[in-house]
């Protein structure tokens, strides 16, 4: 193949790939303010239960570097799970070899200044744990069962309101044209 014939079929190769779209959610792309900062002005409330503070701390984590409530929140999530655990595998003489601990968390992203909900959406998340004779360890591999969904829960919250903030500046962006 001669040199012409190869830049030619290596730029035939990269143009698709310059106008596929893709933008960073959470970096910096020069156009707009990365959904990062939006998340770093969210406070997060939950439930005063075991799970409800695990998904609160989980979220916060995920929202900002120090895992803390901003300051001056410009928005307020509100998390409601619940929770439940099903049977899974049992054996013929009743006893249960295998559970699942299933999350669902419904949420609000209510903006402060004005009060009102701009977000509403629900992440669930499902883990599986296997049972024994020792109940020690049953009741480690259910904690751990429930910090993995916490933690899976928490992500999606995360990629869900990022999705919502970036759609938001794109629309502003848009408006402003």
């Amino acid at each position: 193949m001669t040199s012409k014939l190869k830049l030619v079929l290596a730029l035939a190769l990269v143009l698709p790939l310059a106008a596929c779209g893709f933008r960073p959610l959470y970096g910096d792309n020069g156009a707009t303010t990365s959904a990062a900062v939006s998340l770093a002005t969210i406070t997060v409330e939950a439930p005063e239960t075991s799970i409800g503070r695990r998904l609160k701390y989980d979220v916060l984590d995920n929202f900002n570097n120090g895992g803390e409530q901003p300051l001056s929140p410009a928005y307020r999530l509100s998390l409601l799970p619940t929770s439940y655990s099903q049977n899974v595998a049992v054996q013929q003489d009743a006893s249960v070899t295998r559970k699942n601990f299933v999350l669902v968390v419904p949420y609000v992203l209510i903006s402060n200044e004005t009060g009102k909900v701009v977000f509403r959406s629900t992440s669930r998340a499902r883990s599986s744990y296997n049972r024994v004779d020792s109940e020690f360890a049953n009741l480690s591999a259910a904690a751990d069962a429930e910090k993995r969904t916490a933690e899976t829960v928490a992500d999606d919250i995360k990629t869900q309101v990022s999705v919502y903030f970036d759609r938001l500046q794109r629309s502003e962006k848009a408006a402003a044209k």
